[in-house]
């Protein structure tokens, strides 16, 4: 399963036991103060342990901040700013909840649920539908308090005053004309009426494995081909509205996309929906202004891991997804990958936790290296903040989220983040580094920052493959003049920057210190223009960043 959804009962239930949770949990303060945002670049690292006699192999890193370097063709760590920038949205965003999420960067949210079944009326006595979007206003109303870009999904149920009504039952759309109003109607209301000039609407939600079953009368097989069909009928009806909307008001910047798919089909089948999704829009020259896609760890591997289950990496994935497009002549549109996380499994057992722990943390540093690698042009974690569990009256820790579900509290996840929106300048040079290790550096002409990343986690068997990797880096030639440097590094582990810590230790998480980690402060000597960096054990499934400045006078 790889989205959240539940009706109106369900929202309300959510709202309720998260009020409860808020009084059980005190709001935490800021707990960080984050560097003035610059544009930041990242590289992925790997270099061959050095034996050292009988002592543990090294990792020996070298750093060169004099030489710039890209894996993506553009500002690496800028890119990857943009992958943990949003997330979908279910709940008002409270002011607490926007200072924590504010040293991330968010920018935009993914409105998802938020579209009425009965958006469309038919009125005695009136020609033609009437429109109530009323449903839309909560989220929007966010968007609009806090600067946010609405992204948000659209075609993800019936209209019921437009359905089939067929043996007593009712499925899809009776009539494309009055939905195609209903479309544009919806499309204006948010940006013209509700002047949002910059928007963003997805077409559907995972209908590959059934996210639009409503299309058809009986349920179908992932993956069907029919299936296809008939969503693909309703992208062309939205991209239709899009054109209509964007010819009459051409200022507006409004971007639809589609078709919102998971890697099913990479994996069962011969009737692969991201091929012929490309084809068809080309062939029908329907707009298509982003290819949206979602992934997660348990999908699939990572490049430099070992593979599992059925489907290609996520690579060959987003190879295969590109050269459809770059074939149907729509080589420039941009690939989103609008829902990811370490696991798709969003229950209390080990497949789940992972979200709320250490592993998803360090799953996802790596997963950002990867997504910038890869070109991906956006992205958005799947929520903003966890789910309230009423069944154990507690934080439901298994979804990839940035905050527990009291809305303040951050992630070990969320701290990767912030290790990233912390990194200054641009990406330079580093040596490569190997297996379960990744090392990334960047710098301004004040600061240099190194991230390393120790992660192999075994999908197959929820057990960690990474064991304890020892690290030395070697910084050549800093950007800026030192006779000493200061050194400041942070820590992500099982025991670091990490709340389910200390949930499974049984302390109150209002009482522990759940933000990103200081772990060590030192003075380190430039010695004929290079600084060694002491030698660190890097745990499995951690990430730690190291923060270089030149050491003030006193």
């Amino acid at each position: 399963m790889f989205c959240q959804r539940r009706d109106s009962t369900n929202v309300a239930k959510t709202a309720m036991v998260n009020c409860e949770l808020n009084r059980a949990i005190p709001a935490l303060g800021s707990f960080i103060a984050v560097a003035a945002a610059t544009a930041v670049l990242f590289s992925v690292s790997s270099a061959a342990p050095q034996q050292a006699g009988s002592e543990t192999a090294i990792h020996l890193i070298t750093v060169e901040p004099g030489i710039y370097h890209s894996v993506s063709g553009q500002d690496d760590l800028r890119l990857i700013r943009r992958y943990f920038q949003g997330a979908s949205w279910e709940l008002p965003i409270s002011s607490e909840t926007w200072q924590q999420l504010r040293p991330l960067g968010i920018s935009k949210i993914r409105l998802i649920n938020v579209e009425s079944g009965s958006a469309v009326q038919f009125e005695a006595g009136k020609k033609g539908p009437q429109f109530n979007f009323s449903s839309l206003l909560p989220g929007l109303q966010d968007c609009r308090n806090y600067g946010l870009r609405p992204h948000i999904i659209v075609g993800q149920g019936p209209q019921i005053a437009l359905v089939i009504q067929e043996d007593g039952s009712s499925y899809g759309v009776s009539d494309w004309s009055r939905y195609e109003e209903y479309a544009y109607a919806f499309l204006k209301f948010v940006m013209v009426e509700q002047g949002f000039s910059q928007a963003d609407f997805e077409v559907a939600n995972e209908p590959d494995i059934n996210g639009a079953s409503w299309l058809t009368p009986e349920k179908l097989p992932m993956g069907a081909q029919a299936m296809y069909e008939a969503y693909f009928q309703l992208y062309r009806a939205w991209a239709t509205a899009a054109d209509q909307l964007i010819r009459e008001h051409p200022e507006l910047k409004l971007r639809i996309g589609g078709p919102s798919i998971t890697p099913h089909t990479f994996s069962f089948g011969k009737f692969n929906w991201a091929e012929h999704f490309a084809k068809d829009v080309a062939a029908q020259k329907l707009r298509l202004d982003f290819f949206s896609y979602h992934f997660y760890g348990n999908n699939a591997a990572l490049t430099g891991l070992p593979t599992f289950g059925r489907s290609p990496s996520f690579a060959v994935q987003i190879d295969t997804i590109r050269n459809s497009l770059s074939t149907a002549g729509l080589g420039n549109v941009p690939i989103y990958l609008t829902e990811w996380g370490p696991s798709y499994v969003t229950t209390a057992i080990p497949e789940g936790i992972i979200n709320g722990n250490q592993v998803g943390a360090a799953w996802t540093a790596r997963f950002f290296m990867e997504m910038a690698a890869s070109k991906i042009d956006e992205g958005m974690a799947l929520t903003l903040r966890d789910h309230f569990d009423p069944r154990r009256l507690e934080n439901g820790w298994a979804w990839p989220s940035f905050l527990l579900s009291d809305g303040v509290t951050p992630k070990g996840l969320y701290n990767v983040a912030l290790m990233f929106s912390k990194l200054p300048g641009q990406r330079v040079r580093a040596s490569d580094a190997e297996g379960s290790i990744g090392v990334l550096a960047s710098a301004d002409k004040s600061k240099l920052g190194v991230l390393a990343f120790n992660q192999d986690w075994d999908y197959s068997n929820s057990k960690e493959r990474a064991i304890t990797e020892r690290m030395e880096i070697r910084i050549s030639g800093l950007p800026f003049p030192a006779a000493r440097v200061r050194v400041v590094r942070y820590l992500v582990d099982a025991t670091h920057s990490n709340a389910y810590h200390f949930y499974q230790q049984g302390m109150p998480i209002d009482q522990a210190n759940v933000g990103l980690t200081t772990v060590e402060e030192i003075s380190l000597p430039v010695i004929a223009g290079v600084v060694t960096l002491p030698r660190v054990d890097l745990a499995p499934s951690s990430v730690t960043l190291w923060e270089i400045s030149a050491e003030r006078k006193s």
